[in-house]
């Protein structure tokens, strides 16, 4: 016999409580913005269900759901800001319609690859800022999973200057996006599953998504010819566990903690695990006769430069984009120095 909780704004969604106790178990239901199915989301939300179960002796289940079926996926935030829907599984780009500061919680155009990132983000001041934007939208967030370099898109030609990109029709995801819109595409956004039919129909040109391995799993090699390298609008890119504060507070320490300690767990594993999977994706990829390019230094310098204005016109219009941005800043500064006697290159 399940009862809810008796928390004002929590609802039923879709015939399911969002968060509720099942004897003497809290169950918290979760909206996914991304398909279950791809490889290494559907890895890391199964350990964390399994896990969470595990530890806490099930008095917390985490129960994931599909796109849609708690809340469609651009009304994810919103919901959960207002308590409408208990805990979101999803990255703090896909929010960014509230502010772009949103943004660099995601992922940063020639930013950090994933141990920089976890260096800002835990021992540089990055969590503490994150933890303050999502609280004034009456969430915590719990980083969960970090992927390394994304493939920089799909195309059905080759882009050998600029001038390939003006009027080109592209799904483009965050900031990357914005770039390069500023250089002339006409970006659009789309949820991974209406990528591929979408170039099949003509609606758009070309794509990015993600690693080799879930691009794969998507489809996208029957749709496009070309696929470049590298990902330089997400050289890493952050997901987490979103809960409204009514359901985070809900929850004992011990189970907080422990919701930490398996996010924890989660994202190390998820580094290694996703480097490891590309090496075989990318051997499909060319047994499939697609031709994998890497970009020109030329075009690399010109989306750097196209990032800085970008960076520069949202710093003008955001305080908290600006106040996260240069914390960044601050410590890529000094992280290079220890880099660039540390590292080879």
């Amino acid at each position: 016999m399940i009862r809810l909780l008796a928390i004002a704004g929590l609802a039923i969604n879709a015939g399911l409580a969002t968060f509720a106790f099942a004897g003497d178990a809290t169950v918290i239901h979760v909206a996914s913005t991304f398909p279950l199915s791809l490889p290494l989301f559907s890895e890391a939300t199964g350990r964390l269900s399994e896990q969470v179960d595990s530890l806490t002796d099930g008095e917390v289940k985490l129960v994931f759901h599909v796109p849609g079926d708690l809340a469609p996926a651009s009304d994810t935030m919103d919901r959960l800001s207002a308590g409408e829907i208990a805990a979101a599984w999803s990255t703090a780009g896909q929010f960014s319609g509230r502010d772009s500061a949103f943004e660099l919680l995601s992922a940063i155009p020639f930013g950090p690859d994933t141990i920089e990132y976890m260096a800002w983000l835990f021992e540089g001041g990055g969590l503490t800022l994150s933890h303050e934007l999502f609280a004034s939208y009456g969430i915590r967030n719990v980083p969960c999973m970090v992927l390394p370099a994304e493939g920089a898109g799909w195309f059905s030609k080759e882009i050998r200057s600029v001038d390939d990109l003006k009027g080109l029709r592209i799904r483009f995801f965050g900031l990357g996006g914005r770039v390069l819109a500023r250089l002339g595409a006409k970006v659009v956004q789309k949820p991974p599953g209406e990528i591929v039919d979408a170039i099949r129909s003509g609606e758009i040109e070309a794509a990015e998504y993600s690693l080799p391995s879930m691009d794969l799993t998507l489809g996208l090699q029957n749709v496009a010819r070309y696929y470049y390298f590298p990902g330089w609008h997400q050289p890493s890119t952050l997901y987490e566990l979103y809960f409204s504060d009514a359901t985070w507070r809900g929850l004992t320490a011990r189970q907080q903690e422990t919701i930490e300690t398996v996010c924890a767990a989660v994202m190390r594993d998820s580094i290694g695990r996703a480097e490891a999977m590309q090496m075989g994706a990318l051997e499909d990829v060319k047994k499939r006769g697609v031709k994998l390019r890497r970009w020109s230094p030329d075009l690399l310098l010109t989306f750097e430069a196209a990032w800085g204005a970008v960076a520069e016109e949202e710093m003008a219009t955001s305080p908290r984009f600006r106040e996260i941005y240069r914390s960044y800043e601050r410590f890529h500064d000094n992280y290079g120095f220890w880099k660039r006697f540390s590292y080879l290159h």
